[in-house]
């Protein structure tokens, strides 16, 4: 191992020992202190970090294109606040499983065993909305099978340790790397009648579909629709969103029976456009709770794409 290796791996090692510490700290504060924590920080960051201020701004006007600026000001600092309220919240969550019986409703659960009553597992379909993290650890606390499709951290120590502290709350991870591996997770977990919780509204680069996303053409994923046609799982519309400082609501929706068109690929195009709709229709309820960070529509269409993965509707 070399010096810039070494150097490295004290990093990594000195920002484990910080990260469990925090862990820790957060987890024995009360939870109104880490929302305290996380509006100041949340503001704080709004002011500093004008590279993701602009990212989330630019977003907001492509999808509300009719408001003022002061107006997608305001959404924007409220994202940012949430979203480190939300992480503080969390951290909270993983020590204190016990407290989301009465902080997080559940809305629409017999929609959900409903579904897992036919035997095929139930994919819930959500997106980064809310603090969408508390979806499955409410679930598995409620004494559900629970797989949650993520993306590993970059970080293998840090996530090493939240990956533990998932796994003791009764949660599953399926890594979405290796492709392959992830697939077989999923059917595997599909097979014994569980419950994958998949996000499906981030920009997808090439390897998608492309659908309208507040009225721009956006990359989108089609993993849900492709593993229930295959499975004959459930998709179940589902998402979260907060009630008031400290409570939530869980809500899951009917189970949602896809479109079908004249062949395989066209039936995919059809339900993406669909699901991204509803998807939309939560953000523009509380548009504050969605990801405006993210660059949704980074990727654009070429002339090369085939027509049948264009859903310009």
């Amino acid at each position: 191992m070399n010096k810039k290796e070494k150097k490295k791996l004290l990093r990594r090692k000195v920002g484990l020992c910080f990260i469990k510490s925090f862990t820790f700290l957060s987890g024995v504060a009360p939870l109104s202190i880490n929302l305290l924590l996380g509006k100041i920080l949340g503001s704080l960051a709004y002011l500093v970090l004008s590279r993701h201020r602009k990212i989330a701004l630019n977003s907001l006007a492509i999808a509300f294109p009719n408001y003022s600026l002061s107006q997608r000001e305001k959404i924007a600092k409220q994202f940012f606040v949430f979203i480190a309220e939300g992480g503080f919240e969390l951290i909270y969550y993983l020590n204190n499983i016990k407290e989301l019986h009465g902080t997080v409703k559940i809305k629409g659960k017999e929609n959900l065993d409903q579904a897992l009553a036919k035997g095929k597992g139930a994919i819930l379909v959500t997106a980064h909305y809310g603090n969408f993290p508390l979806m499955s650890l409410r679930l598995a606390a409620e004494g559900y099978p629970v797989n949650l499709v993520a993306r590993p951290m970059r970080d293998k120590y840090a996530e090493a340790h939240f990956h533990k502290l998932r796994t003791d709350a009764g949660v599953k991870s399926i890594s979405v790397y290796p492709r392959r591996a992830c697939v077989a997770g999923i059917i595997n977990a599909l097979a014994n009648n569980e419950i994958v919780i998949i996000l499906m509204d981030q920009n997808f680069g090439t390897g998608g579909v492309w659908v309208k996303f507040f009225n721009k053409l956006a990359a989108t994923p089609t993993g849900p629709i492709i593993l229930s046609l295959r499975t004959k799982a459930a998709l179940i519309p589902s998402y979260i969103y907060r009630l008031k400082e400290k409570e939530h609501c869980l809500k899951v929706c009917p189970e949602k029976e896809l479109t079908l068109g004249k062949d395989k690929n066209e039936t995919i195009l059809i339900n993406a456009a669909e699901f991204t709709k509803i998807i939309e229709g939560w953000i523009r309820q509380r548009p504050e709770h969605w990801s405006w960070v993210h660059r949704r529509w980074k990727s654009r269409p070429s002339e090369n794409t085939n027509k049948d993965k264009i859903f310009n509707k």
